[in-house]
């Protein structure tokens, strides 16, 4: 079986990676280096994420905040081998998630292949995507599709291997050579190069491939907690560098990838998971305040909520479905 070298970029917060970096060691047997690539990381962390994995992590820090595309690229120049596996550092691995994308490498000769995703234990984020593409006026715009998004996953399933239009950024499989050819990552966009690079992947004609035998789940955060996620979390979803990314990706593709205008509206969710007074004050005490006022929110607001839900609920016999 081919080696294969792992790179993990930091996505929107540093808080993810000693997990992340501890189910890799334990659900990947074999040698297979691990690099880890980040900008902006606070002296403290680097000490003790040093301290904590030794010799098994090859860490690349720089001065200052990244995006995942140029901390892709700066790891795609360190691998040696054939395949690099390129990661967020929010994805947590289950076990025997490598082989089979190797396998599924090997045996299809794809230039990426990329495994079930997960948003919850028993959830699924995306099994492979589509882009649906429509026209007004002449005017191309494209819509993502997760496919499978939302359906419940336990052991196993019934996907077959199969094409997909793009690979979610999450977790991917690269031919290393060929990527670093194509500049499959492009640095110019912060949010949307998954599609970016699928069409990158497309027009070179390299395939690109599902293997649902490979799962992973990645940490999709309720709220923002940790005041060590402040800078990189503000720095990642910043909307002018988003919107000017989208506007070259328009220029780039002659698409617009807003789909349908349901982005922005997304992109406001996003960034609500950081409160307004740890943006104001991006400290302690900044995270401080926004727990005192969140809880009391949720506390006056929500509760109301859930007796009402639990009342329909009643009303409605869901119990009838028992534990279900």
């Amino acid at each position: 079986m081919d080696d294969c070298t792992i790179v993990v970029v930091l996505r929107d917060r540093f808080s993810t990676t000693t997990r992340c970096i501890e189910t890799l060691v334990q659900n990947t047997p074999g040698a297979h280096e691990l690099l880890v690539v980040m900008g902006g990381v606070p002296e403290h962390l680097q000490k003790n994420w040093r301290a904590r994995f030794g010799d098994k992590v090859r860490w690349l820090f720089e001065p200052k905040l990244l995006n995942p595309s140029e901390s892709r690229n700066i790891g795609l120049r360190e691998v040696r081998t054939r395949l690099a596996v390129l990661m967020d550092n929010d994805v947590y691995v289950r076990p025997g998630w490598l082989e089979p994308l190797i396998r599924c490498q090997a045996e299809t000769g794809a230039a990426l292949v990329v495994p079930i995703i997960l948003d919850e234990e028993r959830g699924i984020h995306t099994a492979g995507n589509s882009l649906f593409v429509t026209y007004l006026n002449g005017k191309a715009y494209g819509c993502k599709e997760l496919r499978y998004g939302g359906q419940s996953y336990f052991e196993g399933c019934s996907l077959e291997r199969e094409k997909t239009d793009y690979g979610e950024l999450h977790c991917q499989l690269v031919v290393a050579e060929t990527a670093r050819k194509l500049g499959v990552y492009d640095e110019r966009l912060r949010e949307v190069a998954e599609v970016d690079s699928g069409l990158t992947w497309a027009r070179a004609g390299s395939g690109m491939w599902l293997e649902p035998k490979s799962v992973v789940r990645f940490d999709y955060p309720s709220r923002i907690s940790n005041v060590e996620d402040i800078r990189p979390f503000l720095f990642k979803w910043d909307t002018r560098a988003i919107v000017e990314g989208y506007q070259y990706f328009e220029k780039k593709w002659q698409m617009d990838i807003t789909e349908g205008g349901k982005w922005p509206e997304f992109l406001v969710f996003l960034n609500s998971k950081l409160g307004l007074f740890p943006r104001m004050f991006p400290n302690a005490f900044g995270m401080f305040l926004d727990r005192v006022v969140h809880g009391t929110m949720r506390g006056g607001v929500l509760g109301p909520v859930k007796l009402l839900r639990s009342l329909r609920a009643r009303i409605l016999q869901r119990s009838a479905w028992g534990d279900q």
